[in-house]
């Protein structure tokens, strides 16, 4: 009984547990329709206009309909569909940052610089696949189903192991008093 106590009162086992619930609660409302309709749609049908946008100024054959980015010559399309869109990886990386110890301000910055990083990558991801979708439909398909799913999983980790370390940086300087000085004054030297 003992070690079952000891055990749930482990940093591990109770971060694993908020990161569960987070997760769980994040996924459950992005399962839902209206969520759908209300963000993950529009969401997606931006990021394939972002991604026309970025490569028009060099390729005017670029053109974006709702979640299709192709080429006005009718070679090579992609269809921006969940599970491309990053929203997953986005999700678990918030998820991850929210439940990790620290202070919530720090994990809400955390989240919003990693989800960015994420969409940054994911768009290189859409455009590359636009142009490779020209070209071999084997090639295409290496890179849409297995180089570029394990690099924005691979990113997800990365920037969640950054964060972690800056957040554990965070809290020792505060710790020892280094923070930022408090609101309304300016830093004392001793």
């Amino acid at each position: 009984m003992a070690d079952t106590k000891r055990l749930l009162r482990s940093p591990a086992v109770q971060y694993l547990v908020l990161f569960g619930l987070v997760t769980l609660a994040i996924f459950s409302v992005l399962a839902t329709p209206w969520a759908e309709r209300i963000f993950v749609k529009p969401f997606t049908q931006g990021l394939v206009e972002v991604s026309a946008a970025l490569i028009r100024p060099f390729d005017s054959r670029v053109q974006a309909v709702g979640d299709i980015l192709s080429f006005s010559d009718g070679r090579g399309a992609v269809q921006v569909l969940a599970g491309c869109n990053a929203v997953e990886v986005c999700a678990l990386l918030v998820a991850a940052i929210l439940a990790f110890p620290g202070k919530l301000k720090y994990g809400l910055i955390g989240a919003g610089v990693g989800v960015l990083a994420l969409q940054t990558v994911n768009l290189a991801r859409i455009i590359s696949l636009l142009y490779l979708s020209r070209g071999s439909q084997e090639v295409f398909e290496f890179f849409h189903n297995y180089v570029w799913d394990a690099l924005i999983g691979l990113e997800g980790l990365l920037v969640f192991f950054i964060f972690a370390r800056w957040q554990a940086r965070r809290a020792a300087a505060d710790a020892a008093g280094n923070g930022p000085p408090p609101s309304g004054g300016a830093a004392v030297a001793a």
